[in-house]
């Protein structure tokens, strides 16, 4: 059988922040923010057929199904469903005669829903409201802000924010990393997977961690406290802390204090780390103190002493310093 090449072009105005639902069980994701009120979506499928003809009637089955609203676009593979599970069963009925890659353009401030099965995804540019549900793929989520919600199964997710950003994880057997100057607020939950996390927290934010078994790893940006819940967790710090409490409830903080991150496990560790994306910009020097009008003269009546010669330097140098 050979390879024929079908495209489908996909354009809808759905304003600066519209919203755009894609749902796909078959083929890999390319998505990135552009300015404006156009979304553009181009899906290339790879079929292979015996002839022209068969590859045009297999195109003609398998073509996104596309629903246009008002301020509203929804773009899915035939009888795709918002249903993870609904999802993963489609993937061992389906066609099987092409492969599709999803390539779209998408208004940065739009809200999106992102659904993939067995698919790899690239994402990049977005701030508005956004929500992504994976199986069996990775999800790469690059330049980022806003309010984040993700479900992954079996796959592992990497976040890379470039502003504040807020977080809602619910994951299974797939580790998480997250990048960004700030987190606004993280609310977590791994059965398997390990965390990674590195920036600064907000005071005010609420940020909870919880696992069954995956470990946590904070490249911390500032200070901060974690109120550290599990039986079998153990807890270091690379960074200046203290730790108190008992074996089953403990605190380590980290500096002199402030946001506070819960963290739940069965037999997760705790791990705290310095950054090492993030550059942290070192404390401005200090200028010495202005000496008062007094010391200044008697600093002078030194100086002209050395002048004349009638003390040495190190004469000098210790009155200055403040000997008598």
């Amino acid at each position: 059988m050979a390879t024929y090449v079908r495209t489908q072009a996909i354009d809808h105005a759905i304003g600066e922040r519209g919203s755009v639902a894609l749902k796909v069980t078959s083929g890999d994701v390319r998505a990135r923010a552009i300015a404006g009120g156009d979304a553009h979506l181009r899906a290339t499928f790879e079929i292979k057929a015996s002839s022209d003809a068969e590859a045009d009637r297999i195109f003609e089955a398998i073509q996104l199904r596309v629903q246009r609203a008002d301020g509203r676009l929804t773009v899915e593979e035939l009888n795709g469903d918002a249903s993870l599970g609904s999802v993963i069963g489609r993937i061992f009925g389906g066609i099987g005669h092409a492969g599709l890659t999803l390539e779209a353009e998408i208004p940065a401030a739009a809200s999106l829903n992102l659904t993939g099965v067995s698919s790899d995804m690239e994402v990049s540019g977005f701030g508005g409201e956004q929500r992504y549900r994976t199986v069996s793929g990775d999800l790469l989520l690059s330049e980022l802000s806003g309010s984040v919600q993700l479900e992954t199964v079996s796959g592992d997710a990497t976040i890379r924010a470039d502003a504040p950003i807020g977080l809602q994880v619910q994951a299974v057997s797939g580790d998480l990393t997250v990048v960004g100057p700030l987190l606004q607020s993280l609310q977590a939950n791994t059965v398997s997977g390990d965390i990674e996390l590195e920036g600064a927290l907000v005071p005010d934010g609420d940020f909870r961690v919880e696992t069954v078994s995956g470990d946590l790893v904070f490249r911390l940006v500032g200070d901060a406290t974690f109120e550290i819940r599990g039986l079998s967790t153990d807890v270091n710090s690379e960074l200046d802390h203290r730790l108190e409490g008992q074996t089953d409830r403990r605190r380590l903080i980290v500096g002199r204090g402030g946001p506070l991150l819960v963290f739940s496990s069965m037999s997760g560790d705790v791990d705290v780390r310095r950054p090492r994306r993030i550059n942290v910009p070192s404390p401005a020097p200090q200028s010495p103190a202005p000496a008062s009008a007094g010391a200044r003269e008697s600093q002078l009546v030194v100086l002209r002493a050395l002048e004349r010669g009638e003390i040495d330097v190190d004469e000098a140098t210790r009155r200055l310093e403040g000997g008598s």
